[in-house]
């Protein structure tokens, strides 16, 4: 999935309050499949009975199997860093894709450690540049090389220490609304005809990528008509 991909997602799940599994996508070929899509998820949400409870539940069993506690109480409001420890954190997030049919963000390192690593590799730059004047193009291509070398090498060097929780996923009640939005549209519009979810759609296509509303029709192809990487 390219990044015009990973952003029309984004927006799309956000907009109406779905998931849209990795699996599902590469099924929405055309503009009307992605309508479609978001018309079967609304229409779910009238029809299915207390979906949030049922979700939380497999939640929560998923989160007592990893802790090994079958009686841990957790509540949706609860703040997931505090309610598990992090070796018990890293394994929830290892398993997290069964509940949600997709890799949900990793983990995040702490503010910390990336403020750290930043201020080492800008500072392993700063100081080869003051060792090496005056600077000509070649010693400084070398500079950038081994300034990116170093990045890298802590960027894989510091991954076990990843084990804080990215933005949208802080919460038990988070990940619920989530796993909800696999199968109904949590955040439906008042108007669930066609047109008006295609005319969402649509200003959120144009608006990620940047071509002419015109081109936006139900047939429209996101790679071949629209030119989505």
């Amino acid at each position: 999935m390219g990044l015009d991909g990973v952003q029309l997602v984004m927006e799309i799940e956000e907009e109406f309050g779905i998931t849209i599994p990795d699996s599902i996508y590469s099924e929405l070929r055309t503009v009307g499949n992605l309508v479609d899509f978001c018309l079967e998820r609304i229409h779910a949400s009238k029809t299915v009975s207390c979906p949030s409870l049922t979700c939380f539940l497999s939640l929560r069993r998923l989160v007592r199997d990893v802790s090994k506690d079958p009686d841990l109480r957790i509540r949706p409001r609860d703040n997931i860093e505090e309610g598990l420890p992090e070796s018990d954190r890293k394994q929830f997030w290892r398993r997290l894709p069964e509940l949600l049919k997709t890799t949900p963000p990793a983990l995040r390192r702490p503010p910390w450690l990336r403020k750290t690593l930043g201020l080492i590799v800008l500072g392993f730059g700063v100081y080869l540049m003051a060792l090496t004047p005056p600077w000509h193009i070649e010693v400084l291509i070398l500079i950038c090389c081994a300034t990116i070398a170093l990045g890298i090498i802590l960027h894989w060097s510091t991954i076990g220490l990843r084990t804080r929780t990215p933005e949208g996923y802080k919460t038990f009640g988070e990940i619920t609304k989530r796993m909800v939005g696999l199968t109904i549209a949590t955040n439906p519009p008042t108007d669930q005809e066609y047109d008006s979810v295609f005319s969402i759609v649509k200003r959120i296509i144009v608006d990620v990528l940047g071509v002419d509303g015109d081109e936006v029709i139900p047939t429209a192809r996101f790679i071949e008509d629209l030119r989505m990487d």
